[in-house]
């Protein structure tokens, strides 16, 4: 496949591309979130009440990344964006808490989600990306994972992030995720505004992926992505 000439490249990836590290999904069937109480604890309101469980869930996340490493398909991207030409760029918009992808070595990555790595202080705003051990304290409470939870807002430099690389983009490819979700699911829409190349890959082709991606590859991400962004 040729994804040659393109000078404004966004992808945007989800849980699917992870799979292949051993993290699970979040959603669908034996994902995070199909766990009731894990979900309710997602929730932001659930801070207020359960904070020690709800920090406790997160932290148990971020400690299952230890000696995590980038999957092929993280390593595809990464290996893309190095060989692309002068001018040219490649800006990846993840829905993933795990930083796999700056793992990999890729460079211009938009957490829109957040991050597991860094935890801040609700009093004082307080931020650190603290060792192993414990979950972090400061001002005499938990500190919580900079991490969108349900009923929060995206961050306002993602968002910004997220708009100005759209706004201008030529080649739209979704990884791992259905696009489903609410607001990423405007990111395709966006894209086809610009009448961009717009591309699906995901384990399963959901119900009117075709009508919104001009093209839609089924399979996990470990194999199709090697194949699409191929650098030779």
């Amino acid at each position: 496949m040729q994804l040659g000439g393109y000078q404004n490249i966004v992808l945007l990836t989800g849980a699917g591309i992870s799979v292949g590290a051993g993290l699970p999904t979040y959603r669908g069937p034996g994902g995070l979130w199909s766990d009731p109480k894990l979900a309710e604890l997602s929730n932001a309101t659930a801070l207020q009440t359960r904070r020690r469980e709800v920090t406790n869930m997160f932290w148990g996340f971020r400690s299952a990344l230890a000696g995590v490493t980038p999957t092929v398909a993280h390593r595809a991207l990464a290996a893309f964006e190095e060989r692309l030409p002068a001018g040219a760029r490649m800006t990846i918009i993840t829905q993933n808490i795990d930083g796999l992808h700056q793992a990999a070595s890729s460079r211009d990555v938009c957490e829109y989600h957040g991050s597991l790595v860094n935890w801040r202080c609700d009093e004082c705003g307080h931020t650190e990306s603290p060792p192993a051990g414990d979950a972090p304290e400061h001002c005499n409470e938990r500190m919580r994972p900079c991490v969108v939870m349900f009923g929060e807002m995206i961050p306002v430099d993602a968002e910004r992030t997220a708009k100005q690389a759209l706004r201008d983009c030529d080649l739209f490819v979704a990884i791992g995720t259905s696009g489903t979700v609410m607001p990423a699911a405007n990111f395709v829409q966006w894209a086809q505004l610009n009448n961009a190349r717009r591309i699906l890959i995901n384990l399963e082709i959901f119900d009117g992926a075709r009508a919104q991606f001009t093209e839609c590859y089924a399979g996990p991400a470990d194999e199709v992505v090697p194949r699409v962004f191929a650098t030779e």
